[in-house]
């Protein structure tokens, strides 16, 4: 994923329910008739993080407290002389294709008898031109390609189960959450490359010696106090979903029904949301861009959003960018949600190219390849031994993954987007009292997913 669609992440909370399911519902019909006629193809504890300075120099990142450890390396399996010539297709542009094109050629002194083709395909054209080559039988050997379109490839049978691949110890090594985030009834389809969330841009131009709000509720007394103070936050489902656990709500039962309106922690939430809109130097809103404009131009001291800001956002603050922990809520830690890339192989590779494949994804997701992208891009490696340097940026928005969700992969979110967003923008235009758009919006969302 370029760092262009990270700045356009606005609109990614559509894609699931949007352009994802656009190719599928076109594609989707014919390719399980193909597939048909074809040979069968060969949560995770979070404990709570300690608190961040408002100076952008989160404490403990490294502490064992604060988040996953890996895993002690498994004993090295002895790897054959690799030679031969595998097909990677990728999306990785700008930043993100520096760090490949690093780590193609180290690969390369690795196994220099290992050739790799690579093929760049846009983001958006990805999922379907990889969906038509595998469903003709063809297709590259393995891709590069984001969480956001894993239900519809497991749907149409056009990538490789990775369990009788990979051994144990070796997912172990992995954050667990990015594992999560590609499993599918027990069966993980994609090694993660990294990983990306929310959490909160402080101006410590505007901040001075403000405390840094360990709580929603500090969060608004500071806007209260000093309009200085005030928030941006963007009214997706995807960039707010973290006030929902932090309040004390659940968002599924183990059915896949929705049970917002089960607890008060939704309402509760909304009421929040209400009351920071109402706050002077606070801005909730549907514009991405404007909030993002305005947090640069200084209007605001706090800014919730992803890593994928990072180089816009240092661009205009310079020094003065910080990183914060989203602030707790009566039910507990902000727990964002997380989404990851990964490498998924082609099921139509046979035994032996599939292990020329797995060569190249587990370099790409080794713990010096995590570092590459961390440094070169600005990435979250996935590996729990990857570094990301001395970056408080990155450091603080890996403390944050320390209380994050795996982003639910079940089929029962497709319609949870569209009617989680408008839950939000009503609550907003006060069309009705929280707990009663609450309800409501459970009840649209059980019906359409027949629950």
């Amino acid at each position: 994923m370029t760092k262009n669609n990270h700045k356009m992440r606005p609109s990614i909370s559509r894609i699931p329910k949007g352009f994802a399911r656009t190719w599928l519902s076109l594609a989707l019909t014919l390719a399980l008739l193909v597939a048909c006629n074809q040979s069968e193809p060969p949560p995770t504890p979070t404990p709570a993080p300690a608190p961040a300075n408002v100076d952008g120099a989160p404490a403990g990142v490294e502490n064992p407290s604060t988040a996953p450890q890996p895993a002690e390396e498994p004993a090295a399996t002895p790897t054959p002389d690799l030679s031969g010539r595998i097909v990677l297709w990728h999306s990785w542009a700008e930043a993100d294709g520096d760090a490949l094109a690093t780590l193609l050629s180290a690969f390369q002194v690795e196994h220099p008898n290992l050739a790799v083709d690579t093929l760049f395909v846009g983001y958006n054209d990805l999922p379907q031109s990889y969906a038509d080559a595998v469903l003709s039988g063809g297709g590259p050997d393995l891709i590069l390609a984001a969480g956001w379109w894993v239900d519809d490839m497991v749907a149409a049978r056009i990538v490789q189960p990775l369990n009788d691949l990979v051994a144990p110890p070796e997912l172990a090594s992995f954050w667990p959450a990015t594992l999560e985030h590609f499993r599918r009834d027990g069966q993980i389809y994609a090694l993660p490359t990294h990983f990306e969330l929310v959490s909160l841009f402080a101006n410590r131009a505007l901040t001075g010696d403000a405390p840094a709000p360990a709580t929603m509720n500090d969060l608004l007394a500071l806007a209260q106090q000093n309009p200085q103070w005030g928030s941006g936050l963007y009214a997706s489902l995807y960039h707010l979903y973290w006030g929902l656990p932090a309040s004390g709500a659940q968002l599924f039962d183990a059915d896949g029904r929705v049970i917002l309106d089960q607890h008060q922690g939704a309402s509760q939430f909304l009421g929040w949301l209400i009351a920071m809109n109402q706050t002077p130097g606070v801005f909730v809103d549907s514009d991405y861009g404007m909030l993002l404009d305005r947090f640069k131009k200084g209007e605001f001291a706090f800014f919730v959003d992803g890593p994928w800001a990072i180089d816009d956002l240092r661009g205009a603050l310079g020094e003065n960018l910080g990183i914060l922990l989203l602030p707790a809520g009566p039910g507990g830690a902000a727990r964002p949600w997380l989404s990851a890339d990964g490498v998924f192989l082609n099921p139509n590779s046979p035994p032996e190219q599939q292990m020329r494949a797995l060569a190249l994804a587990r370099f790409l997701t080794s713990p010096a390849a995590g570092e590459t992208l961390a440094q070169v891009a600005r990435r979250l490696p996935a590996n729990l031994s990857a570094g990301v340097g001395d970056d408080p940026l990155l450091q603080g928005f890996m403390q944050q993954a320390a209380a994050a969700e795996s982003m639910p992969g079940i089929p029962e979110m497709q319609n949870v987007w569209g009617y989680g967003g408008d839950m939000l923008i009503k609550a907003l235009n006060r069309v009705g009292e929280p707990a009663e758009i609450v309800i409501e919006t459970a009840t649209l969302i059980n019906e359409a997913n027949g629950k």
